[in-house]
């Protein structure tokens, strides 16, 4: 009998509604292997795991591992996409099994790659896979920048600090015991208190950042640079080629004026 490895994969609650959830996966990779006569050494589960790359799942490494040592001579899948969503994973796994003589069955895709026919529409539907990743990454930026341009934040796990915006609510609204200390902050540094001073001064008064973490001088710098308590929103802070700000729909905590003196004094240029 063929030993076979059956690897299911989830990433998502979304997924699991929709039908990919690991209990689902398993028991039709299970009947399936009775159809064919498999023997099934065991099943390798990665669950809330991305298929994006290898890296960071156990189950597959271990499959891997007894592919290698020639414990499985046949993996099956449920859908390529469990395996991987990467063309280069993809085709580096498919060589994997064919140097070590093991098969690859995917149920949803109908392939076998014992035959070349097999192996060319394997590596076909998984050029279509990374092209469909690609193309909702770019429809969830297009997402995200037309959001702030309606001025609404994309923020919900980065909130900022004297802000929250609770899931389902589109404008953010303010958080008054963080706006307060907001406030304090400009104040004090406009007071020439430094960006060290300041940290200290919030530390020993027990106040926690949004985070629950201690103040630093980089996150003391991050409240006097953000535009939003001005009642700004904005996009891509990491990648200042496609950043961006828009007027946004929710309070402001700060005044211009006061916000504008801040940057005058951290030496900051403000388009």
């Amino acid at each position: 009998m063929t030993s076979t490895g059956i690897y299911v994969r989830v990433s998502t609650e979304e997924q699991a509604r929709e039908g990919y959830s690991i209990r689902a996966q398993e028991e039709k990779l299970r009947s399936y292997a009775k159809i064919k006569d498999w023997e099934i050494h065991e099943i390798y589960s990665d669950e809330g795991i991305s298929a994006k790359n290898i890296e960071g799942r156990p189950a597959i490494k271990r499959l891997i591992a007894d592919i290698i040592s020639g414990k499985i001579s046949n993996v099956l899948v449920y859908k390529i996409d469990r395996l991987t969503r990467s063309t280069k994973n993809l085709i580096e796994l498919i060589d994997l099994f064919n140097l070590h003589n093991c098969a690859f069955n995917s149920l949803n895709e109908s392939i076998d790659t014992t035959t070349a026919t097999g192996r060319m529409f394997l590596k076909i539907v998984g050029i279509f896979a990374e092209f469909e990743r690609e193309n909702l990454a770019e429809r969830v930026r297009f997402g995200c920048e037309r959001k702030v341009k309606e001025g609404f934040t994309p923020a919900v796990i980065y909130q900022s600090y004297g802000y929250r915006r609770e899931k389902g609510q589109r404008i953010q609204s303010i958080h008054h015991e963080e706006a307060e200390i907001v406030k304090r902050i400009f104040s004090m540094y406009l007071e020439n208190h430094s960006l060290s001073q300041i940290a200290r001064i919030l530390d020993s008064e027990n106040i926690p950042t949004k985070r629950g973490k201690k103040w630093s001088v980089p996150a003391i710098k991050l409240i006097l640079t953000n535009p939003n308590y001005i009642g700004k929103v904005r996009y891509s802070i990491k990648d200042k080629s496609r950043y961006f700000e828009a007027e946004g729909k929710h309070e402001p905590i700060l005044s211009e004026a006061i916000f504008q003196q801040a940057q005058e004094k951290l030496g900051t240029v403000r388009k």
